[in-house]
């Protein structure tokens, strides 16, 4: 399985594979320096000892324990470095992994990704990415420069003492073996318990703080409470074990080295009895060998441990990988827009989210450059997914889609006003820009005087368009909020505004003030106003009602009203009165 998810994910994400092979054979290195300090080790002890100490300067005591002293210096210095390259890599490859969902979820077809819930876009991005890199590909580098460390100095051993080595190894490997059996499905089954806990945790966390308002309104605040930390409990509990579980290791290696060095020095001691200054060099070989063999037992153990709890977190990005097929997805460029300059028209066009339901069916509608288009309908009815079509947000499937008569093949220009909206941490300019790449001034100015907002502002803020009224959610009121999201949809010259039920949760002053912005935008753009409340779009110049996800009927709201049954019926619950 190890070999498996490596193979998968270097092949899904490459960008950086060489520097991670590359920093793989730099642990080589580090096991050659570790090597030669415990190597020099022997020399050093046996000149100091010896009665005949006194040959060329150069293999004096002195310079042997000067190298000795200047290689563990390197060797440090080296590993500073090796820590820095080691973060940098690792974090570009978290970069990586983090941009190509990103990019996904940004730039696929939005019917690829509205079934995708917050939730679980934030747990792949906040846990299954965090913990894939720092439990796995981490832990493989890790390992790796532990490997080499083991083996080097092993391989010192068996050609200097190979019967003590052989003892030295084969315990270390049942060590390890046996705590790897051990701890293995234990560290699995936590790794799955901790992807579930974890996203069931961002679930609860949403649905309590997005819903705050909501939440104390209606009294709940114990209940959502409850939830929440039942589930950061969970998440927690099972965490808890994971980090029990890595810190394990060392309090078993610990007691096994201390035995193994009392029988590593009665082996060496049997066999150089007779010679007491290779035996104290000896001794003092296996006392370094043993100083630097016993924590990397331990970090082989850990990171083993590590690996095997992330296996299950990296099968489960790696399939989200492929599902989402996360490699079909290029660079995200600017879209190139169509010019609306007659009519937009639908033929016969069906739409279904589910193979077995249409959620639109034959659509047949023309809507006119400068017309004002109201959609009514009730819950259900198809009102949103016919906005959505328009957008280009879903493509048909089947039915055509023409622009001044012909098939568009890229969307057209337009500025959308929806329902629940979300204000970015910046000026009102920046809001109203919206991230677009063209920055004008007069621009923005323009769109909040088109939306009733900039004389307000002018009055309120001495910075202006600069100010950030925003900070803390304090500073402009829900309908001034709605207008500032107008204005970010008038900001590009939309050639089509399309408002989806943008007034719903408006009180009835800030409807009208809305209302009134729409009637000054009449005849300039070509506006389509999705509304459960009527009276927004009393004033359009006709009204497709929908029904049972068709259209049922289209006239102005007068006419409408006369000869519909079903509208006058929607009318009258919405207590709207004629004109």
């Amino acid at each position: 399985m190890l070999k498996s998810c490596y193979k998968r994910f270097f092949s899904y994400f490459n960008k950086n594979k060489k520097s991670f092979i590359t920093y793989s054979y730099s642990s080589f290195l580090v096991g050659i320096l570790e090597l030669s300090g415990v190597a020099l080790t022997y020399p050093f002890v046996l000149k100091l000892l010896s009665e005949n100490n006194h040959g060329s300067f150069i293999n004096s005591p002195v310079i042997i324990g000067l190298a000795i002293v200047l290689l563990f210096i390197a060797k440090n210095i080296f590993m500073i470095f090796y820590t820095y390259f080691q973060a940098k890599i690792t974090k570009a490859i978290e970069a990586e992994v983090n941009l190509s969902f990103v990019r996904y979820f940004l730039a696929a077809p939005y019917q690829n990704t509205m079934h995708i819930s917050f939730a679980e876009k934030s747990n792949i991005l906040n846990c299954l990415i965090p913990n894939s890199i720092n439990n796995f590909i981490l832990r493989l580098l890790n390992l790796s420069v532990n490997f080499f460390i083991f083996c080097l100095i092993s391989l010192f051993l068996v050609i200097k003492f190979p019967l003590a080595t052989i003892i030295t190894i084969v315990c270390a490997v049942v060590l390890i073996y046996s705590q790897n059996l051990f701890f293995k499905p234990r560290m699995k089954r936590n790794a799955e318990q901790i992807t579930k806990s974890s996203l069931i945790y961002t679930r609860k966390t949403n649905e309590a703080l997005l819903n705050i308002k909501g939440v104390k309104i209606s009294n709940n605040e114990k209940f959502f409470f409850d939830n929440y930390k039942s589930a950061i409990l969970n998440f927690y509990k099972t965490s808890v074990e994971t980090l029990f579980f890595n810190t394990i290791p060392p309090y078993i290696t610990e007691p096994f080295i201390i035995i193994l060095l009392f029988i590593l020095l009665a082996v060496i001691s049997c066999q150089t009895y007779t010679e007491p200054e290779k035996l104290i060099a000896s001794f003092a070989v296996i006392v370094s060998a043993i100083f630097r063999l016993a924590p990397t037992i331990s970090r082989i153990q850990v990171n083993l441990n590590g690996i095997n709890s992330a296996l299950p977190i990296v099968v489960n990005l790696l399939n989200a990988y492929e599902k989402y097929n996360i490699a079909g997805i290029g660079d995200i460029r600017q879209k190139d827009f169509i010019q609306f300059n007659q009519s937009i028209e639908l033929k016969n066009l069906y739409y279904a989210y589910k193979a077995d339901k249409w959620a639109l069916k034959d659509i047949t509608l023309k809507i006119n450059k400068g017309e004002f288009v109201g959609i009514a309908g009730l819950s259900g009815a198809g009102k949103t997914t016919l906005a959505d079509i328009i957008t280009g947000l879903l493509k048909p499937a089947k039915g055509e889609f023409l622009v001044d008569g012909k098939e568009i093949n890229a969307p057209l220009k337009i500025g959308y006003i929806p329902q629940e909206f979300n204000l970015i941490d910046g000026t009102i300019k920046q809001n109203v820009m919206f991230g677009s790449p063209e920055e004008d001034d007069e621009k923005v100015m323009k769109a909040l005087k088109d939306a009733h907002l900039y004389d307000y502002i002018i009055e309120n803020y001495k910075e202006g368009i600069n100010a950030n009224p925003f900070i803390d959610s304090a500073g402009f009121s829900q309908g001034q909020k709605q207008r500032l999201v107008i204005a970010r949809a008038l900001y590009s010259n939309p050639d089509i505004l399309i408002m989806d039920e943008a007034t719903s949760s408006l009180d009835l002053k800030t409807e009208d003030e809305i209302c009134s912005v729409l009637k000054s935008l009449k005849g300039q753009k070509t506006i389509i106003a999705i509304a459960h409340r009527l009276s927004t779009i009393k004033s359009a110049d006709k009204i497709v009602f929908m029904k049972n996800a068709a259209i049922e009927d289209i006239a102005a709201f007068d006419e409408l009203l006369d000869k519909n049954e079903d509208f006058k019926e929607l009318v009258k619950l919405a207590s709207v009165k004629p004109f």
